[in-house]
């Protein structure tokens, strides 16, 4: 005769199974199921009643359930104690015939009733979702590092492909002088041309690679425009036809340079994958004003003009349920390894920034329009930008010039010497902190280069502010963004951005000696 439990332990015991906070279920050596307790119900949304007696692959996904019998049998075959852990992992069917990831844990046992499987089960999907989430989150830190490396990267090379454009572009404007045939003075333009198409080439990417804090300020969105166009058109397969239109009378906005162009070159990447058969992608920028009745159906919206970007392909477009899922952070319909997710989600996020707001329009096999709008800057504050003034050269002031670059400290003075300044050139620090204590005439200005090897530009500066307090000096850089007040702190007046044209250079100097129109 079998043991008996004490009516108490075997109710204790009973308590036990029946709420635990793991699912316990037991099957029979036919794999039917004898016994479950509440978390099993709560789990797989089942009864008790419903389970009990039906084969264990009730609760296994139709496409797992031949070879989970398989697997059975081979148990059953050599039944032995499997511990839940890693490699366990596995997925179960509920009800309503939805999956569920779960892990679980086996122990065969022998009672006097006949062989028996205890299946201990755990619900992972709150684990399953945050590995999942962790994981995107690492994914979205890797591509950031490797965005800051791009932007590190990208301003060396800026750095010295600005210094060779600003050898080509001072030499042709030495060149100019020297020059009276049409035809050769034609050739020069054209070579000054490319220079300076180089040199917006460079300025484009810094733009697009560089991180920092938004920096608001009145910009034309038709100009932003139609610079972040030709970054687009770069990456354009050939069966892609590109469209950029500007319409007259935009109003100007209130916006940050970089992120316009993170803009305006993700919707314009995104719409190009969009196509993969061919198609047209059209970006363009127009005034659109928003009525009371269309603002109040959108809270980020208020009536009044905006600056209205839209960016349309005739891609494969979207369903529904993809787009009210858009914004999300890390949602994408692209295979993995294609893309983050975070796209849509980082417009959107700009938008609000701006005040502004995006709008999605799509159908599947009809392609999309994303509509971003930009709230026009106010009458008193978007008039129209000041016409740069006209300058002459110098009357004979002292500059000092210092760049590490032979080539652009010799191609500077004659650049200077030519605008009717006295220049002395030096390339290191310690050679221009001599030529500055021995001069018998104090120099009128100093101009220096900011990425040096030994010394910085602002460290220069502070040296000349020691030894020649109130001297005005200006720094030429390629790719560094300085904060104003590090500027003003260090005494320097003006920062120009390497290579300069000659006009440039010289209304840089005039505005640092106090004139914008030269000495009489």
């Amino acid at each position: 005769m079998p043991h008996e439990l004490p009516e108490s332990l075997e109710a204790r015991l009973r308590a036990a199974v029946e709420w635990s906070a793991c699912g316990l279920l037991m099957t029979d050596r036919h794999g039917a199921i004898v016994l479950v307790n509440r978390e099993i119900e709560r789990v797989f949304g089942y009864a008790r009643a419903e389970l009990l007696g039906r084969p264990v692959e009730t609760l296994i996904p139709a496409s797992l359930g031949a070879s989970h019998a398989r697997q059975r049998a081979a148990f059953d075959g050599a039944p032995h104690s499997r511990a839940m852990g890693a490699g366990r992992d596995l997925t179960g069917r509920r009800k309503d015939g939805t999956e569920v990831p779960v892990e679980i844990g086996l122990v065969p046992i022998e009672t006097p009733d006949g062989s028996f499987v205890i299946a201990s089960i755990v619900d992972i999907t709150a684990r399953t979702a945050a590995e999942d989430s962790l994981r995107k989150v690492e994914a979205q830190l890797r591509q950031a590092q490797k965005m800051e490396a791009v932007g590190t990267l990208a301003g060396g090379i800026a750095h010295d492909f600005n210094n060779i454009l600003g050898v080509i572009l001072g030499y042709l404007d030495v060149l100019r002088h020297t020059v009276s045939d049409p035809e050769s003075l034609n050739d020069l333009a054209e070579v000054e041309h490319a220079a300076l198409r180089g040199r917006d080439l460079v300025s484009r990417i810094l733009t697009f690679a560089r991180h920092g804090e938004p920096e608001l300020r009145p910009l034309e969105l038709g100009d932003v425009l139609e610079q972040a166009a030709k970054l687009v058109r770069v990456t354009l397969p050939s069966h892609v036809t590109l469209r950029v239109s500007v319409a007259k009378g935009t109003p100007r906005i209130r916006a940050d340079l970089t992120s316009l162009h993170q803009v305006i070159i993700n919707l314009g990447t995104n719409a190009i994958q969009a196509m993969p058969d061919g198609g047209q992608l059209e970006i363009g920028v127009e005034p659109l004003y928003v009525h009371d009745h269309a603002a109040r159906s959108h809270p980020d919206l208020r009536e009044g003009w905006y600056a209205h970007l839209f960016v349309r392909d005739t891609g494969v477009g979207m369903a529904t349920a993809t787009q009210a899922r858009i914004f999300e952070p890390f949602y994408t319909t692209k295979p993995a390894g294609s893309g983050t997710g975070l796209g849509l989600a980082m417009v959107q996020g700009i938008l609000k920034d701006h005040r502004g707001a995006c709008l999605v329009e799509s159908a599947l096999g009809h392609g999309t329009r994303v509509r971003c709008l930009f709230p026009a800057m106010e009458p008193s504050e978007a008039g129209p930008p000041p016409a740069p003034a006209e300058v002459t050269g110098g009357a004979g002031e002292r500059v000092l010039l210092l760049d590490d670059e032979p080539a652009l400290r010799d191609v500077g003075v004659l650049r200077l010497q030519q605008l009717g300044y006295a220049v002395t050139g030096c390339t290191t620090a310690a050679e221009a902190m001599g030529a500055l204590r021995a001069a018998a005439t104090p120099f009128d200005v100093v101009l220096s280069d900011y990425s040096m090897p030994s010394v910085n530009g602002l460290q220069f500066a502070r040296m000349v502010a020691a030894e020649a307090p109130g001297t005005p000096v200006l720094l030429m850089t390629g790719y560094n963004e300085l904060p104003a007040d590090v500027l003003a702190a260090h005494g320097v007046r003006h920062v120009l951005q390497k290579p300069m044209t000659t006009p440039e250079l010289a209304r840089a100097l005039r505005d640092a000696l106090g004139s914008t129109t030269g000495p009489a």
